[in-house]
C-alpha cells in the first residue's frame, strides 16, 4: 500500500533542461493557465517555496479554524459536540496530513488536496449553522466568509480551484440558509446576500493576486530566455569567429589566443607544431581550387583525429599551413604525434604527381618548438622558433619534422 501510494504521489524529477518556447509564454485568462510547457516551468521555479508557504499558513490556519471552538461554544451550544468531533478528529488530522504531504507530491496533485482539504473544512462552519436552532446561531454565521478568506487570500489558491470552492460553498451555505426556518425571512436575505458579496470579493481578490503574481513570473522568465538567447547568440558569434569557415578547425584568433596564455611560466611542457602541405601551389595549380579545397579539408581532419582531443588546439593558421598546440606534453608524445600525423597523412593516398621530387602522393612538413615547464616565452618568439623548425625541415627534403627547444640553454644546464 505504501508503495503504491509513494508512487503515486511522488512528484517527477524536475527537468532542469526544460526548453519553453516563446509561443509558450502565455496566460489565457479568464482562469488564468499557462501552457503545458510554461506550467511545468512555473512549477519547477516555485513548486518548493509553494509547499512551503502552504504548509505554514496551513498551521496557522488550524490554529485559529480549532480557537473558533469557542464561539460555537456561546453561539451554538447544541452543536457543540458535532463541531467538536468534526473540528478535532476529522479536520485537523487531514489537515495536518495536507501540512506532511504539500512539499512530498507533484503540483497539480497538492493543488487538488488544498482544495479538496478546504471544501471540507468550510462545509462544517457551514453544517453547523444549518443544524443549530440556538437563538444566537445566526452570528456563527460570520465564520463562514473568514474561511473562504483564508482559501482565497491566504492560501491564495490557484483561481481555478478557488471557483470550485467558492462556488461549491455558496451553494451549500444557500441551501442552508434555506433550510433555517426559524430564521427572519430580513436575516435569511441578509445572509444570502453576504453570502453572494463575499463570494464576489474573495474571487475577485485571488484573481487579482494570481494575475499579479502569474504576470510577473511571464515577465521574469522572457527576460530570462532573452538574456540566455543574447548569451548564446554572443557564444555562437565568439564560436564563428574562431572558426575556420573551409576546414572547420580553429583559425589564427583562437591559435593566438591559446598562445597568449604562455606568457606566463607554464607548470607544464608545452609544444607547438607548424604544420605545411608540401608543394601545394603546383597541387592548386595541377588540379584546381576545388581539388585544393578538398585536400586541406582531409588533412585538417586527419590532424584533428590523430591529436589528444580536447587536450591539444589544432588550427588552420593560413593557406596551407595549420599548428598545433600542445600542453601537457613530453618529448616522447610529441615524438608519437608527429610520426602518427605523418603515418595518417600517408594513408590518404592524396594523389600528387606534379610535386617535382619524385614522390607521388600528399606529404606534410613539421617544425615543433618545445618549451620546458617553469619557463615562459613570448608567443612571438614561440612562433618564430616553430617556423624556423619548419623551414629547416623542408629545406631538408620535406616530409619529415624538426624539433626545437625555445629554452636551449636552460635545457643544455639541466
Amino acid at each position: 500500500m505504501f508503495k503504491w501510494f509513494k508512487a503515486r504521489f511522488t512528484p517527477p524529477a524536475p527537468n532542469r533542461a526544460l526548453e519553453i518556447e516563446h509561443a509558450d509564454l502565455s496566460m489565457t485568462r479568464p482562469l488564468l493557465r499557462f501552457s503545458r510547457a510554461a506550467s511545468a516551468r512555473y512549477e519547477l521555479d516555485t513548486g518548493v517555496e509553494r509547499g512551503l508557504h502552504l504548509r505554514q499558513t496551513i498551521l496557522i490556519g488550524l490554529l485559529f479554524y480549532n480557537a473558533s471552538g469557542f464561539a460555537t461554544f456561546l453561539l451554538m451550544p447544541d452543536v457543540l459536540v458535532l463541531a467538536l468531533v468534526l473540528r478535532l478528529l476529522v479536520v485537523t488530522p487531514v489537515w495536518l496530513l495536507l501540512a506532511w504531504s504539500v512539499t512530498r507530491v507533484g503540483g497539480a496533485m497538492r493543488e487538488r488536496l488544498v482544495t479538496a482539504g478546504m471544501l471540507g473544512a468550510v462545509a462544517v462552519p457551514i453544517l453547523l449553522f444549518g443544524l443549530s436552532r440556538h437563538p444566537l446561531s445566526g452570528y456563527g454565521y460570520l465564520e463562514y466568509p473568514l474561511m473562504l478568506v483564508f482559501g482565497g487570500m491566504m492560501l491564495v489558491l490557484r483561481f481555478p480551484h478557488a471557483l470550485i470552492v467558492t462556488g461549491a460553498a455558496a451553494a451549500m451555505s444557500l441551501a442552508s440558509i434555506a433550510g433555517r426556518s426559524d430564521i427572519h425571512p430580513e436575516l435569511a436575505g441578509s445572509f444570502a446576500f453576504q453570502t453572494v458579496t463575499a463570494s464576489f470579493f474573495v474571487l475577485y481578490g485571488n484573481f487579482q493576486i494570481e494575475a499579479v503574481r502569474r504576470g510577473a513570473y511571464i515577465v521574469s522568465l522572457r527576460e530570462i530566455l532573452r538574456s540566455i538567447g543574447l548569451e548564446n547568440d554572443r557564444r555562437t558569434l565568439t564560436t564563428l569567429s574562431e572558426t575556420d569557415p573551409l576546414t572547420g578547425l580553429a583559425n589564427r584568433r583562437a591559435l593566438d589566443a591559446g598562445l597568449a596564455a604562455l606568457t606566463d611560466a607554464m607548470p607544464v611542457q608545452t609544444a607547438l607544431l607548424m604544420i605545411d602541405v608540401d608543394h601545394f601551389k603546383r597541387f592548386n595549380d595541377s588540379y584546381g581550387h576545388p581539388r585544393g579545397d578538398d585536400c586541406l579539408r582531409a588533412v585538417a581532419t586527419a590532424l584533428a583525429e590523430e591529436t589528444r582531443g580536447s587536450q591539444d588546439l589544432v588550427a588552420r593558421y593560413g593557406g596551407e599551413e595549420f599548428s598545433i598546440l600542445m600542453r601537457g606534453c613530453d618529448d616522447i608524445e610529441v615524438e608519437r604525434i608527429a610520426r602518427r600525423l605523418f603515418a595518417r597523412i600517408a594513408r590518404l593516398g592524396i594523389a600528387h604527381h606534379g610535386r617535382g621530387d619524385g614522390l607521388q602522393s600528399i606529404t606534410v612538413s613539421i617544425g615543433v618548438a618545445v618549451l620546458s615547464a617553469g619557463h615562459r616565452t613570448r608567443p612571438g618568439e614561440l612562433l618564430a622558433v616553430a617556423d624556423a623548425a619548419l623551414y629547416e625541415a623542408k629545406r631538408s627534403g620535406r616530409n619529415r619534422h624538426v624539433v626545437r627547444w625555445v629554452d636551449d640553454r636552460a635545457r643544455a644546464a639541466a
